[in-house]
């Protein structure tokens, strides 16, 4: 990647003082190297300065990477979606849905870099 592009991104929706991650991406060359993990961060740290109280997501089944992910930041699996994500030969996979609960975390200072 070219210096100044983006290495990938979050995007969350909010409603009350819930929210739900829509999706994660991280660039090809970029996976393996803690961006998921920094955005995750980030972005729950934004949430919580929202005051939100929990956040949702669900995830494909056999996405192992992104379960360690979401599992290592304390989300846990609340239920499954059978079939939920239909594959090109028309097959169809599970998705996991997980949920974090943010009601006793604080804010993190913010350094001045």
């Amino acid at each position: 990647m070219a210096a100044g592009e983006p290495e990938g991104f979050i995007i969350a929706r909010c409603a009350a003082d819930e929210a739900e991650i829509l999706t994660v991406a991280v660039a090809g060359a970029a996976r393996g190297r803690g961006h998921g993990r920094l955005l995750l961060d980030a972005s729950l740290a934004e949430l919580v300065r929202r005051r939100i109280r929990k956040v949702f997501l669900e995830v494909e089944a056999g996405n192992q990477a992104a379960l360690r992910l979401y599992s290592s930041a304390g989300f846990e699996r609340i239920g499954t979606r059978r079939g939920y994500y239909r594959q090109p030969d028309g097959s169809r996979r599970d998705a996991v849905t997980m949920a974090l609960d943010l009601g006793n975390r604080v804010l993190a200072p913010v350094l001045d870099a």
